[in-house]
């Protein structure tokens, strides 16, 4: 591990270096603010910082809480599932420093003094050195960068620099997504609010709308979808039931079992949903996530009978938080279950009801544990 006062001065060179660097600077920051997504502009900024320096690949994490998640990586080569993979920030004593001081370092296998947890990140991926930069945006560490080499190599100061620029850069636009994403919130919230004042009839789901978009938020990320198709699943979440404005309140209320004439009328309510949200093209693509909220794994849902990968994924993960929601609460034809009896449900009818990925992530996140398959820890550390 090398600090910056260890590290060779940069390489002298001509006015006319000096400019094409500042030039493929300058490409590379238009480039990452014509990017529509957090995503598609991640992808791009490790993409640049692989290619400005030479190396063989870069890995853009996030902070979330104590936890490195990946969010984005680049590599023309074959590299280890790196994007798979999660770490635990104080396994790594080095890292949590750049994450707290804001002070890059190159780490390589060839130095005497590398850090034993950073040699197993190389190791486990195949790698002989790594450059590694805070991101911060709001003077808050978001997150990573790490700039992979194949080959023995120790950075320079030209490269530390180039490289913090470019990082900055990327720092910058992700505070533009992060206020975008605050404006998306106070969206979400009114989206929320309507679908509680049009289901306020329903007396029994005032609150129950904003649990099963929350759940199904966090069942989609450990899922694996991307923020992009978060927001669809979320917002379907938030107005799967909103078709129940259709459906009459001596329905909606009833204290006992439903007729089949009843039925009929309550099956209708996600085409009902799908009909109020239609002509509002920012919500086009969760239609499918509200029509399809009620389908089945096994087809003998509503109201297309669609069965398995047929019905849209967002729909299969808010059928599994809906339906648990429900179990929980407390309705006046029946007694509510406990958060055991519920989970036991779910598992009772994965593969026939749910879409038993579905569930198994959604116990996950109920659990409130971490995923080991996902979590790499060095092994001196798990050894102590």
């Amino acid at each position: 591990m090398r600090d910056l006062h260890d590290l060779p001065p940069a390489p002298v060179g001509g006015p006319g270096a000096l400019a094409d660097e500042l030039s493929a600077l300058s490409a590379a920051t238009e480039d990452l603010a014509r990017q529509p997504t957090r995503r598609a502009m991640l992808a791009r900024a490790a993409r640049h910082l692989t290619v400005r320096v030479g190396a063989t690949a870069t890995l853009v994490s996030r902070l979330e809480g104590n936890m490195l998640r990946p969010a984005a990586v680049y590599s023309p080569v074959p590299f280890a599932p790196v994007d798979t993979w999660d770490y635990l920030v104080d396994d790594f004593p080095i890292t949590r420093d750049i994450l707290e001081t804001g002070v890059p370092r190159a780490v390589s296998l060839h130095d005497e003094r590398v850090d034993p947890s950073e040699a197993f990140v190389l190791r486990e991926v195949g790698m002989e050195a790594v450059l590694i930069h805070r991101i911060a945006v709001g003077g808050r560490p978001w997150g990573l960068v790490e700039i992979y080499d194949e080959r023995p190599r120790f950075y320079g100061r030209a490269e530390i620099a180039i490289t913090e620029l470019l990082v900055a850069q990327t720092a910058a636009l992700l505070s533009q997504f992060e206020h975008a994403d605050a404006t998306e919130r106070v969206y979400r919230e009114t989206l929320a609010s309507l679908a509680d004042a049009l289901e306020a009839k329903d007396a029994w789901t005032s609150d129950h709308t904003n649990e099963v978009a929350r759940l199904a938020v966090d069942v989609g990320r450990v899922l694996g979808v991307d923020d992009d198709d978060l927001r669809t699943v979320e917002l379907g979440a938030l107005l799967h039931d909103i078709g129940k404005i259709a459906v009459p309140e001596s329905i909606l209320r009833k204290p006992g079992p439903l007729t089949d004439e009843e039925w009929e009328v309550m099956r209708r309510h996600p085409e009902a949903g799908e009909r109020v949200l239609a002509p509002i093209s920012s919500l086009r693509e969760v239609l499918p996530v509200v029509r399809g909220s009620h389908e089945r794994w096994d087809g003998r849902g509503y109201p297309d009978g669609l069965a398995g990968d047929a019905i849209p994924l967002g729909a299969r993960i808010v059928a599994v938080c809906d339906a648990y929601c429900a179990m929980t609460e407390q309705r006046p034809y029946r007694a509510s279950l406990s958060p055991v009896e519920a989970a036991s449900e779910l598992r009772a009818n994965a593969a026939t009801q749910f879409d038993p990925d579905c569930v198994d992530a959604f116990l996950r996140v109920i659990a409130g544990g971490v995923d080991e398959v996902r979590l790499h820890r060095p092994s001196h550390v798990v050894a102590s």
